[in-house]
């Protein structure tokens, strides 16, 4: 599940890459304050990017990561903080044996289960921690056909970033491949900087979820959906929706 040579091997690099995404952090903050109780598990929690502004309010933070790698950055990012415990393992099988408040699993982490059985098996795993009141979110985006269909081996800009260990600016070009059959969009990312092209290449695939999959795959596993957002301003999801934000419980 965690491929060789990709950004999830290297938590410095996946913190300069996400430097610019801040645009749910309210979002969460409210998610939180709207929740009784103040345990929460954030599933694929990368190196901890959501935890402050829940820790700030008082949470009891848990973060379940697959990559050894981003976890220890996890652990060192939020090293001044109480209240944290950041473990190493995969959301399709964990066992913390404690129930949460609020599980949640952002940013599109959760189109990293690739089949059907890996969705399946987190569900699974996540009902088993949650109790009568607890609230469970997901939120992704919604696949884009321009996107998904581009030309095989064009490449598209996608960011830019300041590198923190060298200060050289890095430019970033993808190209794709989408799997028709099995719904995995299948990427690879060139890294540039203003001396050399294509100094590294790093390659990661994600399941294209598509609302009316991700509905039915949560209803067929129990949960009762309270909310589908289309924003992190809780527009209701509709047909110019960008993102399907879920917000569920048990029954």
């Amino acid at each position: 599940m965690l491929p060789l040579n990709s950004i999830y091997h290297d938590a410095k690099l996946y913190d300069d890459i996400h430097w610019w995404k801040n645009d749910d952090i309210d979002f969460w903050r409210n998610i939180y304050h709207e929740t009784p109780g103040s345990k929460v598990l954030e599933l694929a929690c990368g190196t901890g990017r959501l935890a402050p502004c829940l820790l700030e309010d008082g949470a009891r933070y848990t973060g379940l990561e697959l990559s050894p790698f981003l976890a220890e950055g996890a652990k060192n990012n939020l090293k001044n903080y109480s209240s944290v415990n950041i473990v190493t393992g995969d959301m399709r099988n964990f066992q913390l044996n404690e129930k949460f408040d609020l599980i949640i699993v952002g940013f599109n982490a959760f189109l990293h289960l690739l089949a059907d059985h890996d969705a399946s098996a987190c569900l699974m795993a996540v009902k088993n921690h949650m109790h009568s009141a607890s609230r469970f979110l997901i939120d992704v985006f919604i696949p884009n056909p321009l996107f998904l269909y581009r030309p095989e081996g064009v490449r598209f800009p996608v960011l830019e970033f300041t590198h923190s260990t060298t200060e050289e600016l890095i430019t970033v070009e993808e190209s794709n491949m989408y799997d028709t059959d099995t719904e995995i969009n299948h990427l690879t990312w060139y890294f540039s900087s203003k001396d050399i092209i294509d100094f590294a290449r790093r390659k990661f695939s994600i399941r294209m979820f598509f609302p009316s999959k991700l509905n039915c795959m949560l209803i067929d596993a129990g949960f009762e959906i309270s909310h589908q957002w289309g924003d992190y301003y809780r527009t209701p999801l509709g047909d110019g929706s960008k993102l399907q934000i879920y917000d569920a419980c048990l029954p």
